[in-house]
């Protein structure tokens, strides 16, 4: 028999729906009991068949409801963050960047050290205090997930950065009229603008109207084509022609100049693609 005790009702009940509601080809035998105010679920199965099963619900449990609130920790206590709201959003980014972790950064695989402690104890123990392996897991995983906390806040400074450079850029395509009302943006293998009357933007152009209308917000961004015609130019409508969804800079377009962007097929494109 396996036992795993619980001093949180809400975490007793996730633990034995985990294992004992999700289909499996193996049905366990098992009730989980109530004694003054502890709850405990009693697996009537030997430790050597349930032992996997009980590991994975576990580590569902601790990756679930303890993982952020041990980031959350450490934000405050390490890091000295305060504010509820902007530690919400940092432990928010979190899921982000294990599922897609920038390119370049190494992030420690924090959910699998999680299942690699938890299987270990589990085979180790009849009787499980959840509260106590939950605490061994966080002293155990401690340095890495601190690793983990630093590198992510890096990264949500980054984002925050961005946003804040997104929303200079999107007051600017909104309040700055410069006679252009449409522009279409054609992205097939790079990127190219077009007037509404179907002629090209030419580099020439831009410059000549860099140097009548200077502005100290974009002057110092990249000089290939990218979003800086658009930047430059503010129409308030812009149409993007595409096949390829995802492509950072045409993402970065429609979130610029939201409601004012379409997005719409290359095939649609109105002129000839010279």
């Amino acid at each position: 028999m396996v036992c795993v005790q619980f001093s949180n009702r809400k975490e007793a009940f996730l633990f034995y729906q985990f294992l004992f509601d999700t289909s499996s080809r193996q049905q366990l035998n098992g009730e989980i009991k109530k004694d003054r105010g502890s709850w405990s679920v009693e697996v009537y199965e030997s430790q050597k068949n349930t032992a996997p099963r009980v590991s994975r619900a576990i580590t569902n449990i601790l990756c679930r409801r303890k993982l952020n609130a041990w980031m959350e920790g450490i934000l405050r206590h390490r890091f000295y963050y305060e504010d509820r709201d902007e530690i919400e959003r940092v432990v928010k980014l979190s899921s982000k960047i294990k599922e897609d972790p920038p390119e370049g950064v190494v992030i420690p695989p924090i959910d699998l050290y999680v299942e690699r402690f938890v299987r270990k104890a589990v085979i180790e123990q009849e009787d499980i205090l959840f509260d106590d392996l939950s605490a061994d897991c966080l002293e155990y995983l401690y340095h890495d997930l601190l690793d983990f906390t630093g590198k992510l806040l890096d990264e949500y400074k980054l984002e925050e950065a961005h946003q804040m450079m997104v929303d200079s850029w999107r007051r600017r395509v909104n309040n700055n009229d410069t006679g252009v009302h449409l522009l279409h943006v054609l992205y097939d293998e790079r990127v190219r603008y077009f007037y509404s009357e179907g002629n090209e933007v030419r580099r020439g152009e831009l410059l000549n109207y860099l140097k009548s209308h200077p502005d100290p917000l974009i002057q110092n961004l990249p000089a290939d084509w990218g979003i800086l015609p658009a930047l430059i130019y503010s129409p308030e409508e812009l149409v993007i022609y595409s096949d390829r969804q995802g492509e950072a800079k045409l993402e970065l377009l429609m979130n610029i100049f939201e409601e004012k962007a379409v997005w719409k097929p290359l095939s649609h494109f109105p002129f000839l693609k010279a």
